[in-house]
């Protein structure tokens, strides 16, 4: 699987003159991403492709090649396989649809594509798939024109559509990714395959999967096992109502099965199941760099009541415990707030301008035995305060003393967050309603944790299903912890 994402050659069978076609589209992706090995177009009928020189076949190229990817009509592919096997290729990317979603015809074309590519001991990502990316080898033979970022989090979708915006709503975070692939039909790499490279991959630290059809159902959940024990897997399943089967059904044509099962087997497998795109990407993000905590007790910090309300009950929703804290805690708290502060957990600043704040609040809370973890909310309020959606501050304008003086402050403030972030060993989420601008706009402050792997949280729900997420996979860790020192003692 190496030679689908570092290829040191890549031959493309269907390259294209015509960006109104996808052979055109992707060809120019593969070109403009910066891919520094060699590029071979085949087109029987062009001299040229984009520039470099075109091959009729692939019999015709006197190099080796590590990857072809295919963009033919689908009656052409098991021939352009066949010659492939012949040449010696070891791996493929099947971008072409009108396979097994289509039932009757395409699947036995399907399943005479592998059958040849597995004579010859070629693997093929899809069919029916929008192609790869791969950031540290500049390589992007796929639809969309995101390049994205070198990072950590290794993305597995069926749907070409849902692994870009997974894609994309990282990079929204400040987060690359190590791969993706849309994985299409499944026909030869299935989950299985995916799970086990990357959970082997050096440059993976997460594991995104999006899902219509799991397969092989004890074969995918052993390897998803395999890959939750050294790493976090994040799953989004769809086909969960049998109107959403129908669709997977004609999609990738796979069938769904019981959801509850499902759950209970993810549960069971410490896989982390997400309701939706966002939800996985937030989530996928967390886990990069924030430590888990040892339970599900929540200690929350506000400069606003209503804030506080509303996390209190997404806490409860999501099987979170708000704990009542100590009075040993609560006086040590309320000798940094203000008179009018109501002793409670979440711990409300009650807008006390002069008196302290998460400076002093954090290390208390955290070092209180009493929380698993602190979600603090409300970071990044001063780019709210002066900028708004549509306009363009400078926000360095030497002119404006004011102004500098305040970007200082949140620059001092935010290090200090980014180096209680790393110094405690338990999770601290912080929210900004300024998390989805911080990177395209660059605010200096927010920028200081976004650099450090740090992930924003737009929103309280969102801090929330995410220290859900961080206490279900230290359940998981521990409980096998458990099982294997039981079983040792036996």
């Amino acid at each position: 699987m190496e030679k689908i994402f570092s290829p040191r050659s890549v031959a493309f069978v269907g390259a294209s003159n015509n960006l109104g076609k996808w052979g055109g589209i992707i060809f120019r992706n593969l070109l403009d991403g910066g891919y520094e090995g060699e590029i071979y177009p085949v087109n029987p009928k062009e001299e040229t492709v984009q520039g470099l020189k075109a091959f009729r076949a692939v019999a015709e190229i006197s190099g080796d090649i590590d990857l072809a990817i295919f963009t033919i009509p689908s009656a052409a592919v098991p021939a352009a396989i066949k010659e492939c096997v012949r040449k010696k290729v070891p791996a493929g990317i099947v971008i072409t649809a009108g396979f097994a979603e289509l039932g009757g015809d395409g699947a036995r074309e399907q399943e005479e594509m592998v059958r040849l590519a597995r004579s010859g001991g070629m693997v093929l990502v899809g069919p029916n798939g929008q192609g790869i990316s791969s950031p540290r080898a500049k390589l992007h033979p796929w639809m969309p024109v995101l390049k994205p970022e070198p990072g950590v989090i290794a993305v597995a979708s069926q749907s070409g559509n849902v692994s870009t915006v997974v894609a994309e709503e990282l990079a929204d975070f400040g987060f690359g990714c190590s791969k993706a692939v849309s994985a299409g039909n499944c026909a030869d790499l299935s989950w299985p395959d995916y799970l086990e490279y990357f959970r082997q991959d050096p440059e993976t630290r997460v594991i995104v999967l999006y899902v219509e059809g799991v397969g092989d159902g004890p074969a995918f959940f052993k390897a998803a096992k395999a890959a939750a024990l050294e790493k976090p897997v994040v799953i989004i399943k769809s086909g969960r109502t049998q109107a959403g089967a129908v669709a997977a059904a004609s999609h990738t044509g796979v069938l769904a099965g019981s959801d509850q099962v499902f759950s209970a087997a993810c549960r069971q497998a410490g896989l982390i199941r997400a309701e939706t795109i966002e939800d996985a990407v937030i989530m996928a993000a967390s886990f990069v760099k924030t430590p888990l905590p040892a339970g599900r007790k929540v200690g929350v910090i506000t400069g606003g009541g209503g804030f506080g309300v509303i996390a209190a009950d997404a806490c409860l929703r999501l099987g979170l415990d708000v704990v009542k804290l100590s009075d040993e805690t609560i006086g040590k708290l309320k000798a940094h707030l203000p008179p009018w502060w109501s002793p409670n957990n979440p711990v409300d600043m009650v807008a006390g301008i002069g008196y302290g704040g998460p400076r002093e609040l954090i290390p208390i809370l955290m070092d209180s035995g009493e929380v698993d973890g602190v979600i603090l909310l409300g970071i990044g309020w001063i780019y709210s305060m002066l900028d708004s959606v549509t306009s363009k501050i400078d926000f360095r304008n030497p002119e404006d003393k004011t102004l500098l003086a305040r970007l200082d402050h949140d620059l001092k403030y935010n290090e200090m967050l980014r180096d209680y972030f790393f110094q405690f060993k338990k999770p601290l989420l912080m929210t900004s309603t300024m998390a989805r601008l911080a990177v395209r706009r660059g605010y200096p402050g927010l920028l200081k944790l976004v650099n450090d792997g740090i992930m924003l949280y737009p929103t309280i729900e969102d801090s929330i299903r995410a220290f859900g997420a961080l206490a279900e996979r230290g359940r998981f860790l521990q409980q096998e912890k458990n099982l294997q020192c039981s079983t040792h003692e036996d």
